[in-house]
This record gives C-alpha cells, structure tokens and sequence, in this order.
C-alpha cells in the first residue's frame, strides 16, 4: 500500500510539474519587467480575461499561431500614467511565452492604446542570443495584428530565421488574444 501511495505522489508530482514551471514563471508582479516595457508608467494593474474557445479558436486562426495552454485565462498589466488622451492608461503589457528551434523565450510585449506594438522586452532567452538585441526587436515596434510580422517580409534578422519567427508568431498570437480579451 505504502509503494502504491509513493508511486501515486510521485505521477502527481509529475503531473503538476509543467504547472509548477507556470506558477514559477507568474510568481510575484514582475514590476521591473513591466518598467522596461512602459518606462513612464506610474504603476500597473493586473487583469486577466477567461477566453472562450470560439475567441482562441480565432485568435489562432487570425494569427496564424497556436494559442498556448497558460494563454487562458489570458493575463495582461495595464499600464498607468499620464497619456497624451487623459484617459491615464498607457497600453497594456502582455507576458508570451515561445518556443524556437533551441529553446524556449519569455517576452514582455507593450501594446499601446491604438494596438500598435510599443516595445518588446525580452526576458528569457534559450534561443539565438541575437533575439534580445534593438537591431531586431526595434523593428517591431509600431507593427500591428495587421502587419505580417514575417522574417524577409517586414523584419530583417541575420541570425536563426525560425528562431525570428517564433519570437514575431508570439507577438502576433498575443495582438490577436489582446483584441479578443477587449471583444475585438
């Protein structure tokens, strides 16, 4: 009985471990992260949004992206401040995660209050270490759900183009959850 109850704990352990992996990856307010997206905030509030399975069945098929299982609830800071519109809301911080050819990568994408990206932040990196540099990242900002956001198309990146391409799929799933979580 003893060996079964051990055995048990231990397929639940495993069961558990790619959650434990996400509450890790959400624990605590990741503050700093959200400072380097929308340096100017004065603070951020934490919202989420449980997405139905029509909206992350069209999120996936407007994005081109396969939605992720920590997509949903779909969770997202609000970042505050002093906006040129006086509405005090700056944009919104979406925390992605992807999967290149060597590894995963966590980003913080900044979308401003008209959907165009406003900065991307890279946060984990196992990839191609030229993913974190301005030289790539700068291109994406100003680009929308409407933009391609293809390596050759409108990026240029001279390192892993699959590695690119993970990164700008992310950026475009999380676009299209964005819009679907403010029922885009």
């Amino acid at each position: 009985m003893k060996l079964i109850r051990r055995i048990a704990f231990l397929l639940l352990i495993l069961a558990a471990a790619p959650v434990l992996h996400l509450v890790a990856h959400e624990k605590g307010f990741p503050s700093a992260t959200l400072k380097k997206v929308f340096p100017d905030a004065t603070g951020f509030t934490a919202r989420k949004k449980t997405l139905t399975a029509e909206q992350l069945k069209k999120a996936e098929q407007e994005s081109g992206s396969k939605v992720q299982r920590n997509d949903n609830p779909f969770g997202f800071y609000v970042a505050l401040g002093k906006s040129a519109d006086g509405s005090g809301v700056l944009g919104t911080v979406l925390m992605l995660d992807t999967r290149g050819p060597k590894g995963g990568i966590d980003l913080a994408v900044g979308v401003r209050r008209d959907g165009s990206v406003h900065r991307v932040v890279v946060v984990e990196n196992s990839d191609d270490p030229a993913l974190a540099q301005a030289a790539f990242l700068d291109q994406i900002q100003g680009k929308s759900a409407k933009s391609p956001l293809k390596t050759g198309q409108d990026i240029r990146f001279s390192g892993n183009a699959q590695a690119a391409d993970a990164v700008l799929s992310a950026v475009r799933r999380g676009l299209f959850l964005l819009g679907a979580a403010q029922g885009n």
